[in-house]
């Protein structure tokens, strides 16, 4: 850099003309090393960008994985809970004294029915609960009445139950 303004500087004033072929390679060399550092620099930076792209790119691949899996055990869970709620529904209406506490064990899920609220044809409260590997559902479903035909008062997903005995 300092050679180069020397030289600009002497080749500038008219009086000093510089020949020296050994000088003039000097600056030539200079140059020349300039853009290998320009080069070196620029690979580095691209590699860097190209290394960041494929780090992001592999993590989103396993974030999109893992929230398959994860919406996958929830409807089975679901599908789960909703056998269990159907499974007491139709338990309660061929018995109305049937007291759930009751298991089931499905090809990738389980479900339990908890114990049944209320007593007699009205009134009466159901919990199913769903669980796939560690996703679980939980329905609470609020029946009116279940003699001639059940007649449901809420039926809602809930988190945790609250009108339902543990």
């Amino acid at each position: 850099m300092i050679v180069r303004f020397i030289y600009n500087r002497l080749n500038r004033n008219s009086k000093f003309k510089i020949q020296n072929s050994k000088f003039l390679s000097i600056i030539k060399m200079e140059s020349k090393m300039r853009s290998g550092y320009t080069f070196l620099l620029s690979v580095l930076f691209v590699g860097a960008i190209a290394l960041a792209v494929t780090g992001t790119m592999l993590l989103l691949g396993w974030l999109t994985l893992r929230n398959a899996q994860i919406i996958e055990q929830s409807g089975r869970a679901f599908e789960a809970a909703m056998t269990c709620a159907d499974h007491g529904l139709i338990e309660l209406f061929e018995d109305e004294n049937y007291l759930g506490d009751e298991e089931l064990t499905l090809s990738n899920s389980s479900c339990s029915i908890l114990r049944i609220g209320g007593s007699g044809n009205e009134n009466r409260t159901l919990c199913a609960e769903g669980v796939s590997s560690s996703t679980t559902r939980r329905f609470e479903i609020i029946m009116e009445h279940i003699l001639p035909s059940i007649s449901i008062f809420a039926w809602q997903e809930v988190e945790l139950f609250t009108s339902c005995d543990y």
